[in-house]
C-alpha cells in the first residue's frame, strides 16, 4: 500500500464510460459502514466509507471526514495521520496509455485506524505487516501532485488511495483497496486515468485466499518489490500499489 500503504517506493516497504457501481459495502441496520462504496465514470469518482466521502474529478479531491464515525472509534485506537512532502524524492514515474509522468512536487495526505492489531495471511510480505501491525479499517489517502510527461509538459495528478481491512464470520480475513485518479493536462483535459481496484478474500488462517485487481483505467504497469516470492511483478501505479504481492488481473468492459 505505500509509504506505508501501497508506497513501497519512498521506503522500500506500501473510469468506466457510464456510471459504474462497485458494491463493496456491507452495512448494519444501525448504519455502520463496513467497508467502502465506489461509484465512478469517466469524469471522477466517489467514495462512501466509514465516517469518510471523498469525491474526486479533473479540478482536484474533495473529502469530508467525521471523526467520531471514522473506522471504529469504540476500539480505542486514534486516528493517525500523516502528510507527506514529496520535494526532493525520487519517485516511481506512473506508465499510461498516453504518456508516462514523473512526480515533481506535491503532497500525500493519508489517515488510518486500526481495528484490530492482528497479521494479515502470510500471503502478505513481512514488509508490510512491519508497516501496517493491524487491520486499517480504513485508510484514507490523497495525493494532489504536479507531473511532467516526457515532452517536459506539466500536468496535474490527483488520486484517492484508499483501503478497508477487517475480519470474516467464519474468522477469515477480507480486503478492499480502491486507487483512482486522473491525470490532467493545462488544459482542463484529462489525459490518463487511474482505477484499481484491488480485493482481497480468505477463510481462517488464509485458507482458500482469493485475490486479484480490477483494472479500469489507462494506467498500467508492475514493479519488483524485492520483497521476497510472490514480490517481482506486483501491480502498481506510480509510486503505489495496490496488493503487495502478485496478483491477476481481470479488465472489465470501460
Amino acid at each position: 500500500m505505500k509509504i506505508g500503504i501501497r508506497f513501497a517506493a519512498v521506503t522500500g516497504v506500501a473510469m468506466a464510460a457510464g456510471l459504474v457501481s462497485v458494491p463493496a459495502a456491507h452495512a448494519t441496520g444501525g448504519g455502520v459502514r463496513h467497508d467502502i462504496v465506489v461509484k465512478e465514470n469517466k469524469r471522477g469518482f466517489k467514495a462512501l466509507g466509514p465516517g469518510f466521502v471523498l469525491k474526486l474529478n479533473k479540478d482536484g479531491i474533495v473529502t469530508r471526514v467525521n471523526e467520531d464515525k471514522f473506522g471504529d472509534p469504540s476500539t480505542g485506537n486514534p486516528i493517525v495521520r500523516q502528510l507527506i512532502d514529496f520535494a526532493g524524492r525520487t519517485l516511481r514515474p506512473f506508465v499510461c496509455e498516453n504518456g508516462t509522468y514523473t512526480i515533481k512536487a506535491g503532497t500525500f495526505k493519508r489517515a488510518w485506524r486500526f481495528s484490530l492489531l492482528e497479521r494479515r495471511p502470510a500471503i502478505y510480505p513481512e514488509q508490510f505487516q512491519t508497516a501496517f501491525p493491524g487491520f486499517v479499517t480504513p485508510f484514507l489517502g490523497e495525493i494532489d501532485a504536479t507531473v511532467t510527461d516526457a515532452a517536459g509538459e506539466t500536468l496535474r495528478v490527483f488520486i484517492s488511495d484508499l483501503g478497508y481491512e477487517a475480519r470474516t464470520k467464519n474468522g477469515g480475513f477480507r480486503g478492499t483497496y480502491p486507487i483512482h485518479g486522473l491525470i490532467v493536462d493545462g488544459k482542463g483535459k484529462v489525459r490518463d486515468r487511474i482505477s484499481l481496484m484491488g480485493r482481497f478474500k480468505s477463510g481462517a488462517d488464509g485458507a482458500n485466499a482469493r485475490y486479484w485487481i480490477e483494472d479500469r483505467g489507462t494506467c498500467h504497469q508492475t514493479a519488483n518489490l524485492n520483497w521476497g516470492p510472490n514480490t517481482d511483478r506486483v501491480v502498481v501505479t506510480g509510486p503505489l500499489l495496490v496488493l503487495p504481492f502478485n496478483s491477476p488481473v481481470v479488465t472489465p468492459r470501460r
